[in-house]
C-alpha cells in the first residue's frame, strides 16, 4: 500500500484553512454578540433613568405620596429594576429630615389553595422593612437590594433604586402591597418613634406581580 503524500498534504492544509476560517467567524460573531448586549444595556439604561427622572418630577411638584415603578413580569433568579419614589409633606421636628420606613408585602397567589411562600400562612413581608419585625431577613426577602429606612428632608420627595430578586418561589401572579410608614414624631432615623403601625401607615398602595 503506498501512502500518498501529496493528498495528505493537501488535507491537511484543508484542515488549517478551515481551522481558521472557523476561527474568525467565531471571532466575529463574539464581536457582535457582545456589540448587540451591550446597546441593549445602554437602551435599558437610558430607560431607567427616564424612569426616576419622572418620578423625580412626580414626587417633588406632583400630589402622589408613593410612586413605584415595578417591571410586569419578573423571570426566577434574575435580578430585576425597581424605584421607588415617597414624597414627604411634613416638617422636621428636631432636624431637617424625616424618618420612612418601606414594606413590600406579598398578600396571596392567584392560584388558590396556595401560599406566597412555603412555610407562612398568609401575607408576609418579602422587601423592606417589616414594621414588626425590622428588616426583612433571606429567608423571604425577594429583593437583591432596597432600601428599607431612609430620611426624607421636610415638604421633599426622592426616588431610590432597588433590585428585586425573586427566588424559591413558584411561577404565579401575586398580589402584593406598598406600605409607607412616617415616624410619628416626624424626627429623623436616628431618634424616630413610629409608634402604632395604623398611626404609622403614611401611604398604601398595590399592584399585580407576575413571576415565570
Amino acid at each position: 500500500m503506498r501512502f500518498n503524500k501529496k493528498a495528505a498534504l493537501e488535507l491537511s492544509i484543508t484542515a488549517i484553512v478551515v481551522l481558521i476560517i472557523a476561527i474568525t467567524v467565531l471571532g466575529l460573531g463574539i464581536g457582535f454578540i457582545k456589540k448587540q448586549f451591550g446597546a441593549s444595556t445602554s437602551i435599558l439604561d437610558k430607560e431607567l433613568s427616564n424612569i426616576k427622572e419622572q418620578m423625580k418630577e412626580q414626587v417633588r411638584t406632583g400630589g402622589e405620596l408613593l410612586v413605584f415603578s415595578v417591571p410586569e413580569q419578573v423571570a426566577i433568579g434574575k435580578p430585576q429594576n425597581v424605584v421607588i419614589g415617597v414624597r414627604n409633606t411634613a416638617q422636621s421636628s428636631n432636624s431637617d429630615r424625616i424618618c420612612f420606613k418601606v414594606e413590600i408585602k406579598c398578600i396571596k397567589p392567584f392560584t388558590p389553595n396556595s401560599e406566597c411562600v412555603s412555610d407562612v400562612v398568609g401575607p408576609v413581608t418579602v422587601g423592606g422593612y417589616d414594621f414588626v419585625d425590622g428588616p426583612v431577613g433571606s429567608a423571604h426577602n425577594w429583593f437583591k437590594s432596597i432600601l428599607g429606612e431612609f430620611d426624607l428632608k421636610s415638604f421633599e420627595g426622592d426616588v431610590f433604586d432597588a433590585t428585586m430578586l425573586v427566588r424559591s418561589v413558584k411561577p404565579d401572579s401575586y398580589s402584593m402591597e406598598i406600605n409607607v410608614y412616617k415616624a410619628v414624631d416626624d424626627k429623623d432615623c436616628a431618634n424616630a418613634d413610629f409608634g402604632e403601625k395604623a398611626n404609622a401607615l403614611y401611604a398604601s398602595k398595590t399592584f399585580i406581580l407576575n413571576v415565570v
